[in-house]
C-alpha cells in the first residue's frame, strides 16, 4: 500500500479521535470557578492627550498658510478654495500636480469665484472648516456682457416668415 492512498487523506482523523484544534480550545478554557486575571494597564495609558513634541511640531507644520483659488461661494460666510501643490515623482522623474479643496470662513462674504486668496489655519469652526480667509490677493476678472446694440430704424425685417411677391 502506498503512503498516501487517495481514499483517505493523511490529515483525516481516525474514528473516535479528537482534532488538535478541539484539544487546544478545551485546554485554554477556564472553568467557572477560576477567576479571570487582568493585567494592570501600562503607566503610559494613564496619561491622556499627551502628544510627543515631534507630532505636535508636524501638525503645526502641516497647517501653514496656503494660497488657492475660490471655486465655490454658495454658502453663507463660507467658501471652498482649491489649493494646488506640486511634488516630484521619482519613478517617472516628473512633477505632479495635486489639488486639495478646503472649506474656509469668509466673515465679510467678499470672495467671489475665481479670486486668489490666502488661507490661515484656525481652530475647527465646523466639521469641515479649519481655515480662515486672511486676504484676497487678486480679484477675478468678471465677465460683463456688452449692452445690446440699438436696432436700426431703416432696416425692414419679415416677422411672419412668408415670401412677399413683388
Amino acid at each position: 500500500a502506498s503512503e498516501h492512498s487517495p481514499a483517505r487523506p493523511r490529515y483525516a482523523l481516525s474514528p473516535g479521535s479528537v482534532s488538535p484544534r478541539a484539544l487546544a480550545e478545551n485546554s485554554s478554557r477556564r472553568s467557572a470557578s477560576q477567576p479571570t486575571r487582568r493585567r494592570p494597564p501600562p503607566a503610559a495609558a494613564n496619561l491622556i492627550n499627551v502628544r510627543s513634541s515631534g507630532e505636535e511640531e508636524r501638525r503645526r507644520e502641516e497647517m501653514k498658510p496656503v494660497v488657492g483659488i475660490v471655486v465655490s461661494n454658495k454658502m453663507q460666510k463660507s467658501v471652498v478654495v482649491a489649493v494646488d501643490r506640486l511634488f516630484h515623482n521619482k519613478v517617472y522623474n516628473r512633477y505632479v500636480k495635486r489639488t486639495s479643496k478646503f472649506m474656509a470662513h469668509d466673515e465679510a462674504e467678499t470672495c467671489n469665484i475665481g479670486d486668489r486668496v490666502r488661507l490661515d489655519p484656525s481652530r475647527p469652526l465646523s466639521k469641515n472648516k479649519h481655515w480662515i480667509v486672511a486676504e484676497v490677493l487678486r480679484r477675478a476678472k468678471m465677465y460683463v456682457a456688452p449692452p445690446p446694440a440699438p436696432k436700426a430704424s431703416g432696416a425692414t425685417t419679415q416677422q411672419t416668415g412668408t415670401k412677399s411677391s413683388a
